[in-house]
């Protein structure tokens, strides 16, 4: 394993933890009228519809998609049943994504990051 993908991978595991972190810390949800988009200082936050989950007896298919940019939220509710539908998904083209158990974080070229979590 080169440097460089070393790096990375510790980047990406930062990231999705503290983008995990922030999600937990803001466990209020947006009213009804406010769940589709939300914009705060450039960061986006849209639920969206991906495959199924089930956990301790809850089931769904809503996602929450939490950004750094609003095309970083773009991409990854257009991606959201690609990357939640496979263990080891594809990426979309130009980012690095690692999914973990209901959850995933993609690290993009210039800077631009998304996490996706079901909504439990």
């Amino acid at each position: 394993m080169s440097m460089r993908t070393t790096i990375s991978i510790s980047l990406a595991l930062t990231l999705a933890s503290l983008l995990t972190i922030t999600a937990f810390a803001s466990a209020s949800t947006p009213p009804a009228a406010a769940q589709h988009t939300a914009k705060v200082a450039g960061a986006c936050y849209v639920v969206g519809k991906g495959t199924p989950w089930t956990y301790q007896g809850r089931k769904g298919t809503r996602y929450t998609v939490h950004g750094n940019r609003a095309t970083a939220c773009a991409v990854g509710i257009q991606w959201l049943v690609r990357l939640t539908v496979a263990r080891l998904p594809k990426s979309p083209p130009g980012w690095n994504c690692i999914p973990v158990k209901y959850s995933g974080v993609c690290l993009g070229k210039g800077g631009a990051a998304f996490e996706w979590s079901a909504n439990r």
